[in-house]
């Protein structure tokens, strides 16, 4: 591939040359265009030769790569055949040991169970166990209780056995002396009801005392606010009606003022208005004139003079410009 691009570049330095030696000599000789045309289909045939050893090149890499890849694609295929025949039998191995999982979960499970089975029964058993010691419990200590009152019993049986012993004339047996303290704890439970019901009614009284005299502290706080309340009110009244007068008596001075500087206004307006010398309307059959009428004539009064300043100062400003 480099010898092609070698004679390229001599054919290039050899037309160079060519045109360097004929401009050397002072003069184009007579066939130097048709050498040129020559040197110029030279050049191009070899670049075609170039071009076409590039594309044979190319194409030959082009076919290796192809053969390349075909062989790549069937080693490719070669392996996922024997991928194929490996997952097959993977497959063939899960199945089995599927199997063989199962089988031994449904022999857990079974065990699971029965283990479960007795412990439950092994737990409800111990529960039964506790609750009749517990029970036992129970009645050991209600024996043991049973049998401390009845030695607390008996003491008081031999204590009424002396007394009947101490008082035979009055008890003749035990019953009697039983009776007798039932009485007298019915005469003094009696007497404990009254007490409580006399203690009742006091706290109720009391209570209703105390309760009438907050009733009344509050009523006269109530009215002491009240009170209060009023006074305050007359207060803000008597403020309210102080202002009211200064109002009032303000605006009449306003009044007063604005009365005062209306009369002031219309005679002036009178004033210029006589100033202007204008003809006074308002006589017999004339109409009464207003304040903006009279308004209206004195500014027409003063446009007038003004225009006939204007006038007189362009007069004069001509007559200064044709002294000067």
């Amino acid at each position: 591939m480099a010898a092609p691009s070698d004679r390229t570049f001599v054919t290039q330095r050899a037309k160079v040359g060519f045109r360097d030696g004929a401009a050397g000599r002072g003069g184009a000789q007579p066939n130097g265009a048709f050498e040129d045309a020559q040197a110029s289909q030279t050049s191009q045939s070899t670049l075609l030769l170039h071009k076409k050893k590039l594309m044979e090149d190319a194409q030959v890499e082009l076919d290796r790569k192809k053969e390349d890849i075909r062989l790549r694609m069937l080693r490719c295929q070669e392996k996922e055949d024997k991928l194929a025949d490996t997952q097959a039998q993977l497959r063939a191995q899960v199945v089995k040991f599927e199997k063989f999982l199962k089988d031994n979960d449904a022999k857990r499970l079974r065990s699971h169970r029965k283990a479960l089975d007795e412990i439950k029964q092994k737990e409800a058993k111990q529960l039964e166990i506790e609750a009749k010691a517990a029970e036992l419990a129970a009645l050991h200590a209600k024996k043991v209780e049973r049998s401390e009152l009845l030695s607390r019993v008996q003491v008081y049986e031999r204590f009424l056995e002396e007394v009947k012993d101490e008082y035979h004339d009055e008890f003749g047996d035990i019953s009697s002396v039983q009776d007798r303290y039932n009485t007298l704890s019915s005469a003094n439970a009696d007497l404990h009801a009254s007490i409580a019901s006399f203690d009742a009614q006091i706290v109720k009284q009391r209570a209703e005392l105390s309760s009438f005299i907050k009733e009344a502290q509050n009523q006269i706080l109530v009215s002491n606010s009240k009170i209060a309340e009023h006074q305050e009110q007359l207060e803000l009244a008597k403020i309210e009606s102080a202002k009211m007068e200064r109002d009032r008596a303000a605006g009449e001075n306003r009044r007063k003022e604005e009365t005062r500087l209306s009369g002031e206004i219309a005679m002036s307006i009178e004033n210029l208005y006589r100033s202007c010398r204008l003809r006074k309307v308002g006589g017999a059959g004339q109409p009464v004139l207003t304040q903006l009428d009279r308004l209206l004539a004195v500014e027409e009064k003063l446009v007038d003079m003004r225009d006939v300043i204007a006038r007189a100062e362009k007069a004069r400003d001509r007559g200064d410009g044709i002294v000067s």
